[in-house]
C-alpha cells in the first residue's frame, strides 16, 4: 500500500514537506523527540518516492538551494530575503526535479512551497522576536517594583513586594506601612527606598 502511495510523486513531495516541518518543529522546541523521529520518517519516504522516478540533478540542486536559504531565514531571519528567495527556489525546483509522464503538479508545487516559505518566515520572525526580547527572570524583576513595608526598616525590616515577603534594608529610617521602591538587590536582601 505504502509503495503504492510513494509512487506518485505528488503524495512524495507532500510527504518530504511534511517530514521537513516536523524536523523544524523539532529544531524551535528541542525535546520533543516525537515530531524529529517522523519528520525524519516522513522525509525518507519522501525522497525514497521521489527517487524511484529518478530526479534530475539540477533539480536537486535547486531543493538544496531552497533547504539552505529556509534555514539561514529560520536561524537568522533576514527580514524575509532568504525566505521568499527559498520557496521560489522550492517552487522552480520541485517543478524542474522530474521530467517524463510522473511529475509534480506545478499548482501543487508552487501551493506547497508558498505555504512552507510563510511558516518558516513566520518561525523566523518569532525567532528573531524571542531573541531581542529582554525579559527579565529571578530577583532582577524585582528592581524598580513598588510593595509595602510590613516592619519599620531602621535600616533592615520586612518588605511585602508581589505578594512576597522580602528582606530588607534602606539607608533612611521607613515605618511599618509606607510604601517602598526597591532599588537594588544584593544577595537575598533588597535594597529599598521610600516611593
Amino acid at each position: 500500500m505504502l509503495p503504492a502511495a510513494l509512487s506518485d510523486p505528488n503524495i512524495a513531495f507532500v510527504l518530504l514537506i511534511l517530514g521537513a516541518l516536523g524536523v523544524y518543529w523539532e529544531m524551535h522546541a528541542p525535546g520533543m523527540v516525537v515530531p524529529a523521529i517522523l519528520g525524519l520518517l516522513l522525509i525518507f519516504a519522501g525522497a525514497y518516492g521521489l527517487y524511484e522516478d529518478s530526479p534530475t540533478w539540477y533539480g536537486l540542486a535547486l531543493l538544496i538551494s531552497a533547504a539552505l536559504l529556509l534555514m539561514i531565514e529560520l536561524k537568522y531571519y533576514t527580514h524575509m530575503i532568504s525566505g521568499v528567495a527559498g520557496a521560489a527556489l522550492l517552487a522552480f525546483g520541485t517543478i524542474l526535479l522530474l521530467q517524463g509522464p510522473q511529475r509534480i503538479a506545478p499548482a501543487l508545487a508552487i501551493a506547497v512551497s508558498a505555504a512552507f516559505g510563510i511558516i518558516v518566515i513566520f518561525l523566523g520572525f518569532l525567532g528573531m522576536r524571542a531573541r531581542k526580547s529582554k525579559h527579565l527572570t529571578g530577583l532582577e524583576t524585582l528592581v524598580g517594583e513598588t510593595g509595602v513595608s510590613r516592619t519599620p526598616l531602621d535600616p533592615e525590616g520586612t518588605v511585602l513586594v508581589n505578594g512576597e515577603y522580602w528582606q530588607a534594608r534602606s539607608n533612611h529610617a521607613i515605618e511599618a506601612g509606607r510604601q517602598v521602591r526597591v532599588e537594588r538587590i544584593d544577595k537575598m536582601t533588597i535594597w529599598v527606598t521610600e516611593a
